[in-house]
């Protein structure tokens, strides 16, 4: 029995190593971090924000990557590389929707950032159990406006557009209610590189570019304003416009304002009709506005300039337009 015994202790001995490893194996496959779930939670989490989480799970390259895009003053990451670029949208939600592997380590997550759909590719590997994102690219390019640099609960110096009635005027106060807006324009160097595939954001909504034609001065994308499309034209400043039927600009709603009115403001006015003269009202602005047709005392974004200085209004200015 013992020479027995000696005889297959080695082999039960081999047995239970190879077991063993084999459980180890099985163990670390199971305990290996889930890719799709790591890009999830880091998306909806907003865990690209934290700096930390960045400098434990990023490569080397992908921390100067972020870091020489990072274009404020200091040091910093561009976190925004993970999101879809836009600096605003129709809604809060942000979600991702879905996750494709494509091989080689590399994914690609389509999501939703403020109401607002893209794509992107972001490449995985794993450094001793730990998930390293490696890089992080556009799948396709979003094409927003260019931000307006306005604090609508801050406007010292500037011109805005606005829309407002006679109504919101509160003489007692000396205040004026008003929605304000920017003028939808884009970068023209993104324009010129926008192709088939990108996603435009016009009139806040994501429009998914399928063709781009030259025509009536400026861009056709999806067949133009006729078939649902749109049109971009050439602007001032390096700057492309959005337009809309008409050829008026488009806007988008930055938020609601109270402002102080200067006792010295004017208001200048146009007519109902284009010959119609321009009025310039300086005194009994109060009783001008209250003499205004109903149809007419209302202010659009369309053809309404405010102009703010030092915080107070100083000028009106509504222009005509068919």
């Amino acid at each position: 029995m013992r020479k027995y015994l000696n005889s297959i202790l080695p082999v039960l001995f081999h047995f239970g190593t190879v077991l063993m490893f084999i459980c180890a194996l099985a163990t670390a496959c199971t305990q290996r971090p889930d890719d799709s779930e790591f890009i999830r939670d880091m998306y909806e989490k907003c865990l690209y924000e934290d700096y930390d989480f960045l400098e434990q799970h990023c490569s080397r390259s992908l921390l100067a990557k972020l870091s020489e895009a990072y274009d404020y003053e200091g040091d910093g990451y561009a976190v925004w590389e993970f999101r879809s670029g836009a600096q605003d949208g129709p809604s809060n939600e942000h979600a991702v929707i879905s996750i494709e592997d494509e091989g080689d380590g590399w994914y690609r997550y389509k999501a939703i950032d403020m109401g607002i759909s893209f794509t992107k590719k972001i490449k995985i590997s794993h450094e001793g159990g730990a998930i390293m994102i490696e890089d992080i690219a556009d799948d396709h390019k979003l094409i927003a406006p260019l931000p307006s640099g306005l604090d609508v609960d801050d406007l010292k110096d500037c011109t805005v557009p606005a829309a407002f009635t006679s109504d919101d005027f509160r003489w007692m106060g000396g205040n004026l209610r008003m929605t304000v807006y920017s003028k939808d324009l884009y970068d023209a160097v993104e324009i010129s590189q926008m192709q088939v595939g990108d996603t435009l954001l016009y009139t806040g909504e994501p429009m998914v570019i399928e063709s781009i034609e030259e025509a009536h001065g400026g861009l056709d994308i999806n067949g133009g304003l006729e078939n649902n499309g749109c049109c971009l034209a050439g602007y001032e400043g390096g700057t492309y416009v959005a337009r809309n039927w008409d050829d008026h600009a488009t806007y988008t709603e930055l938020g609601k304002a109270e402002l102080a009115l200067a006792d010295d403001f004017v208001i200048i006015d146009c007519g109902e009709f284009p010959t119609d003269p321009v009025d310039t009202i300086r005194t009994g602005q109060k009783l001008y506005l209250e003499s205004l047709k109903d149809s007419y005392r209302s202010f659009f974004s369309l053809n309404t300039l405010v102009t703010i200085e030092n915080g107070v209004i100083t000028e009106i200015n509504r222009i005509w337009i068919p």
